[in-house]
């Protein structure tokens, strides 16, 4: 079993097992950089989520809001989107799980899970540039045990979990447990008046089965059902370019705007949903049906374990999972309540179909060593066909552009400010008209694998490992657009407007408009009501010419590994002080395969495979009668074709967030874990990671150039920070056990500290962030979560007190600010101070 710990002797520190090799292994006996929590472990930190293993684990960020993201050592993906691999591989039980969406799971009847970080490219295979994390369950037995915990807390919190081990046979194990957690959220919009945004509300059930077939044969199954159904936090919002395409870049008017010289309606919407105008936890949206998080997902699995002998053992592990994704916001553009400019994960023709996502795998494992032992191996093979649907629809209101400016851009001119300071002709139309996409995805996976490890002595041991991996990649892409001419023609026979060409319609009267109906937008845009009750104007469709497109690919990759490692001799060991040491030396890869991306009218747009070369030196230590226990690592990593975000346009213009390559970038950073029981009532925690990230070769196409018609302008990015991740990330964890005559009290501290983090998408968001860091990012900060437990001496019933973020320190869950296009950040806020109850029972 990983991660089970032997009883502690004194203050000696339990002995941690760890698969992170794909067998047993004590983990400071493993030349790898890996972080193992139990379930104990998990309990007593009050870590309830994934998501909450960034607290403690260095090098580990995780964001959620409207997608689940997983960072390791600054590498992962923040999108979601259903055809875009994650760069952490995330495996429960052994199964792997393919989507991001499906990850973030809650930590319900958990044996162990375990943080490999750095390229896991050979044993764990593709999507594992960043690393893995491998979440165990606690397996049934053959006693009848069980437990239950509720809790209550601040914001109507209320969560419960439960579960129930028996034996149906003497070789028959049943284990049902299962979980469920709301609350009110913690963010207030504005415009809608209630309290939801940033809730937790998430049910699931796991049921297991263990079936010991023989001595030598055991079969271990589950089934996992989880629900999700939770309203995202909203966004504020900030300005980090005036100068932007939707600003003053083109001189576009908005609906609200009268002034061509000075168009300000999209500025000043942002700066009305300001933190500085709304406050911290209060936002400026409005009402939304797809403000939400709806996913339904099931898994069922098994894997079938063969002790051919003592030394040699089959292993087989199948599994299939399937996800439906509610129609979701994926992000208010124009960051306010107008409906400006919006992306949804949304069909306009069929606003409730849901985002589709199956996936059925098939690994074998051979793992076997001489009767020596001096030589281990695991072999292995695997196949998984994974198929997804997913909708896309970009909304952009009606806008308006004067005459003169018109004609620049039609003549690839910039815009500017009118020669006349009432306008000339008043033009309204569709700048970048609304369209909905519909994706499909097909990826078929074989690999094979193998790796071994040989003692050349008792002291030295030399590891090589390989594995290749094709993946045949098949996409599918249906656009529908916004049909113009009927938009035109609804705008020409409204009376207020003549007749079109070219998507735009002259209005009759000026910019000041008409009294008691507005501006010639609003007027435009009032044409067009919301009939359907999706919360945007009902733009008519050209259904009969949707544009098609398809592609298929197969991407293959070899991806070797090879570590030196030294235990210390006991000569060595007397020497220094220590009571077990190990230093090694490790050369891996990682693989993420290549995708086509939608690339709005324009189709599907190649996007090269990402890898990555991993080199690593780590030095594990034990001392004071293995009372203390000190893990660094150091290393450097250089990726190649790295998969990143950014802000494109088609070739009618409309906008979208679409991944391209980075030519080349690297990671040079160390990672430091200490564990410590000075008396043995006292246990501290420690952990800190230092990453430096830097971009060698990341060219981006310049968005307003290309938008004036002036052809592509190349922007050198490479000095940009990496996304999402901080340099600094440290965490210390003090826990101190009283053995009362009234039962076992114990005060618990935590404190984590992250260093600045980068937001922005491109290259003008960089450039704000150089000139205030807060445009597009977040200031260094420090969370302080406090715990007090109690446990009745018969170990049967336990309480605990605890405050989370006990300071109400602020800083950023999300966020992500475009400069070129929109000129806006929006980003919400972590949740502030929250504090409760929980209890335990156990039978």
């Amino acid at each position: 079993m990983p991660a089970i710990a032997a009883e502690r002797q004194g203050t000696a520190l339990e002995e941690v097992i760890v698969t992170a090799r794909r067998r047993a292994e004590n983990i400071q006996e493993t030349p790898i950089a890996v972080s193992a929590l139990s379930g104990d472990d998990l309990r007593e930190r009050g870590l309830g989520n994934v998501q909450d293993l960034a607290k403690v684990v260095p090098s580990l960020e995780v964001m959620k809001n409207r997608s689940s993201a997983i960072f390791i050592r600054g590498v992962g993906e923040r999108t979601g989107f259903a055809r875009v691999d994650p760069a952490v591989g995330v495996y429960l039980d052994d199964l792997f799980l393919p989507r991001a969406d499906g990850q973030l799971l809650d930590t319900v009847d958990v044996s162990s899970i375990q943080v490999l970080r750095g390229p896991q490219g050979t044993l764990f295979g593709k999507n594992t540039t960043g690393g893995a994390m491998v979440m165990s369950l606690l397996k049934p037995s053959d006693t009848v045990e069980g437990y239950l915990d509720v809790g209550m807390g601040n914001r109507g919190l209320r969560r419960a979990k439960a579960s129930i081990n028996f034996p149906i046979t003497d070789h028959l194990f049943m284990k049902i447990a299962a979980n469920t957690i709301k609350d009110d959220g913690y963010i207030e919009d504005e415009l809608v008046g209630t309290t939801r945004g940033g809730d937790n509300d998430r049910q699931s059930l796991i049921t297991q089965l263990r079936w010991d077939i023989s001595s030598t044969m055991s079969l271990d199954a589950f089934a996992y059902y989880g629900r999700v159904n939770e309203q995202i936090a909203t966004d504020h919002c900030n300005v980090i370019n005036e100068n932007s395409l939707f600003m003053r870049g083109l001189y576009i008017m908005w609906a609200g705007d009268t002034d061509p010289q000075n168009p300000r309606a999209f500025k000043e919407n942002c700066e009305s949903n300001s933190r500085e105008v709304q406050g911290d936890f209060n936002t400026r949206i409005g009402p939304n049906p797809y403000m939400k998080r709806d996913l339904e997902s099931a898994v069922v699995a098994g894997t079938l374990q063969w002790e051919l002998s003592e030394y040699h053992t089959i292993k087989a592990v199948m599994g299939l999972r399937g996800a439906e994704k509610g129609p979701q916001w994926l992000g208010d553009n124009d960051g306010g309540p107008a409906k400006y400019s919006e992306s949804y994960g949304v069909s306009f023709l069929d606003p409730d179909q849901k985002s589709q996502r199956d996936s059925l795998s098939l690994e074998l494992q051979f793992n076997g060593s001489t009767q020596s032992e001096n030589l281990s191996y695991t072999l292995g093979l695997f196949g998984m066909r994974e198929t997804n649907e997913e909708p896309f629809s970009l909304f952009t209101a009606l806008a308006g552009l004067d005459l003169e400016n018109l004609s620049k851009l039609a003549t690839s001119q910039a815009p500017g400010p009118t020669t006349n300071p009432a306008g000339t002709t008043p033009m309204v139309g569709t700048l970048t008209p609304i369209s909905y996409s519909q994706f499909g995805l097909e990826n078929i996976t074989f690999a094979a694998f193998g790796q071994a490890s040989w003692h050349l002595t008792d002291l030295w041991e030399v590891t090589a490992g390989v594995r290749y991996t094709s993946e045949k990649r098949s996409s599918d892409l249906t656009v529908y657009q916004s049909d113009v001419d009927a938009v035109s023609q609804r705008l020409a026979t409204s009376g207020f407007f003549g007749p079109g060409a070219g998507g735009f319609n002259p209005f009759n009267g000026t910019w000041a408009g008409i009294p008691g109906l507005g501006d010639p937008v609003t007027i435009a845009n009032s044409l067009f009501p919301d009939t359907n009750g999706d919360g945007l104007p009902d733009y008519p469709f050209d259904l009969a010419n949707p544009r098609y497109y398809e592609r298929s690919e197969t991407f293959s990759k070899t991806t070797p590994m090879g570590s030196l490692s030294y235990s210390f001799s006991d000569g060595l060991l007397d020497s220094a002080g220590l009571d077990s040491g190990l230093f090694y030396l490790t050369w891996s890869f990682g693989f993420k395969s290549g995708f086509f991306e939608p690339r709005g009218i324009d189709g599907l747009e190649r996007v090269e495979p990402e890898t990555v070369e991993n080199r690593e030196l780590g030095l594990k230590l034990e001392a004071l009668n293995r009372s203390l226990r000190v893990n660094l690592a150091a290393y450097s990593m250089d990726f190649d074709e790295m998969q990143l975000i950014q802000v494109k346009q088609d070739s009618a213009g409309n906008n979208a967030v679409i991944f391209q390559n980075a030519g080349a970038s690297s990671i040079v950073g160390g990672e430091i874990e200490v564990q410590w029981i000075p008396v043995p009532s006292l246990n501290i925690n420690f952990a800190y990671s230092n990453n430096n990230y830097s971009y060698e070769d990341y060219k981006d196409a310049d968005l307003f150039t290309q938008a004036i018609g002036q052809g592509v302008v190349l922007n050198d990015r490479s000095d940009e920070p990496f996304q999402v991740s901080p340099q600094d990330n440290a965490s210390i964890g003090i826990q101190y056990t009283a053995e009362t005559g009234v039962g076992r009290i114990t005060p618990r501290l935590d404190v984590r500290y992250r260093s600045e983090r980068y937001f922005g998408i491109d290259n003008t968001a960089y450039d704000a962030y150089r000139r205030d860091p807060l445009a597009s990012g977040d200031e260094p900060f420090t969370v302080v979560d406090m715990r007090l437990g109690w446990e009745n001496p018969e170990g049967s019933t336990a309480v605990t007190l605890y405050v989370n973020n006990a300071f109400d320190e602020r800083y950023l869950s999300n966020s992500g600010g475009v400069g070129d296009s929109i000129g806006t950040n929006t980003g919400s806020l972590a949740p502030p101070r929250s504090y409760g109850v929980d209890v335990r029972w156990v039978y």
